[in-house]
């Protein structure tokens, strides 16, 4: 077996104080200590115990993300040159990242990637409990067996199954997950003198793959995307993923490929799929700053409420450029089936991936209740948007208005379902809930004034969230034998890799 952790730790030593200041900051992050400050919750509930709302202060540790990138920058300066294994990578400059800042507050201004953002810390709690504080760790056994999601050579710019280089330790969804570029010989992810417009980005509208086999459970296909990257994502819209596929890969692994290009989404919930089978277009969709794919393995059909899977990929090379004089690995035969795990700023190429073609009479399966089951989710995210904007309205239109705001934002939702389903071969199970629990929370509004305030809506639709979405897993859990195609003979043996 090949041991891709290693590289991680192969890292150049830096000899200024900047660069041992810079890798300190790295592997202590401050954000992880943000969590502290649930503590102070107790202290505005029970008078007697309001000395705990200082913890209260540790909550701005979560700040800390949106400061890193310039502290990092600004130590970089005085660092020696490459002592992180991402420094030899180009993607943009402080305009880029003037930008990327500009957009936080105006998708903050979205209440769809507020309250998906806010789900996601939820969530980590959620799995936290779920697995009795044991979540996954690298080192547990896979389930499948995955290749990389692309072909050629790609660069991670994000992602590693140390702490210290992961896309991000919390929320825990996206632990284990990764970010994908092209980039050149001199590690530019845009060719240099080229203006930002997303065809002009190496990854851009570059095929993206199905990592193992499995069952298509989710997808959406009819994000907005803007024309160009340079730190600029497009503000209206209704998924921090963009377009996405989510696929059942085992009872407890579902694979999830982001920010695809809008319209190029070849599965359909519900179909299978093989290993190296096209399910999309890498592109630009979502909380995105470029072109890139972003790709996790998480233990949950529901994308907020998971925890993520520590993955190995079979027959990957790795090539290492922060290190001098490095080589990459020798690509390996179908036979060896060699299992390699992939870290920040090393170059990744698929050999030998042994994918099955698909044959031509598998025909899609149904999931018995997905859509049913995936509704009554989106009407509970739709109640706690609608809980958030009568908070918003009432304050800024007055509860008067209140209930009008609120219809008119289900009423947008419905009219865009409808019309952008035509264009679209994947529709995303339960799409219109969202729209339906915004009006449900408008119609008990206008018909409920003893209802009218914002805490009960949310609250309630958190819980059904929740429980609609446990329910979700334990359903797929038990349904995924029933599914599962039965493997061929050299399937078989692939995975068994003799």
């Amino acid at each position: 077996m090949t041991d891709g952790d290693t590289d991680a730790g192969e890292k150049r030593q830096p000899k200024s104080r900047a660069g041992r200041l810079r890798r300190r900051l790295h592997e202590l992050d401050p954000a992880r200590f943000g969590v502290l400050g649930v503590l102070s919750l107790p202290g505005y509930l029970v008078e007697s115990l309001a000395f705990m709302r200082m913890f209260t202060l540790f909550f701005l540790l979560f700040f800390w993300v949106l400061l890193e990138p310039l502290v990092d920058l600004a130590l970089k300066r005085s660092a020696d040159s490459d002592t992180e294994p991402t420094d030899w990578i180009r993607m943009g400059d402080w305009r880029e990242l003037v930008v990327a800042y500009f957009m936080i507050p105006v998708t903050f201004l979205n209440p769809l990637a507020l309250v998906q953002d806010l789900l996601q810390m939820l969530g980590s709690g959620v799995a936290y409990v779920r697995h009795r504080g044991s979540v996954p760790v690298a080192g547990d056994d896979q389930q499948a067996s995955y290749r990389l999601p692309v072909e050629g050579t790609w660069t991670v710019v994000n992602g590693s199954l140390e702490r210290e280089y992961s896309h991000s330790w919390l929320p825990m969804n996206q632990r284990y997950a990764y970010d994908f570029v092209v980039t050149d010989e001199d590690g530019r992810s845009l060719p240099e003198g080229t203006g930002p417009a997303v065809g002009a980005y190496h990854c851009y509208d570059e095929p993206v793959l199905a990592p193992a086999d499995g069952v298509v459970v989710d997808v959406l296909d009819t994000e907005f995307e803007p024309s160009c990257g340079g730190g600029f994502s497009h503000p209206l819209k209704r998924d921090i993923r963009g377009n996405y596929v989510t696929i059942q890969h085992a009872p407890d692994e579902y694979s999830c490929l982001a920010h695809l290009v809008p319209s190029s989404v070849a599965v359909e919930p519900g179909e299978r799929v093989e290993r190296g089978q096209s399910i999309g277009r890498c592109g630009h969709s979502g909380n995105s700053s470029e072109p890139h794919l972003h790709f996790q393995v998480q233990d949950h059909p529901t994308f907020e409420m998971a925890a993520g899977v520590p993955v190995r990929f079979e027959n990957a090379t790795v090539e290492s450029p922060w290190l001098e004089d490095d080589d990459p690995r020798p690509a390996v035969t179908e036979d060896e089936a060699e299992s390699t795990a992939i870290t920040a700023g090393q170059r990744v190429t698929a050999v030998g991936s042994a994918d099955r073609k698909r044959d031509s009479d598998d025909q899609p399966l149904s999931i018995p209740g997905r859509k049913t089951v995936a509704t009554l989710e989106r009407l509970a995210f739709g109640g706690i948007v609608g809980g958030l904007l009568m908070f918003v309205a009432g304050i800024v239109v007055g509860p008067g208005e209140t209930a009008l705001v609120l219809a008119a934002a289900a009423l947008v939702g419905v009219g865009f379902w409808l019309v952008a389903g035509r264009w679209n071969r994947a529709r995303r199970p339960g799409g219109v809930g969202t729209s339906l629990g915004i009006a449900l929370v408008a119609a008990l509004w206008a018909g409920f004034p003893a209802v009218r305030s914002s805490t009960p809506f949310v609250l309630v639709g958190v819980a059904l969230y929740v429980l609609v979405a446990e329910y979700d897993r334990v359903r797929l859990r038990r349904a995924y034998g029933s599914r599962k195609r039965p493997q061929s003979e050299s399937e078989g043996e692939r995975r068994a890799g003799t």
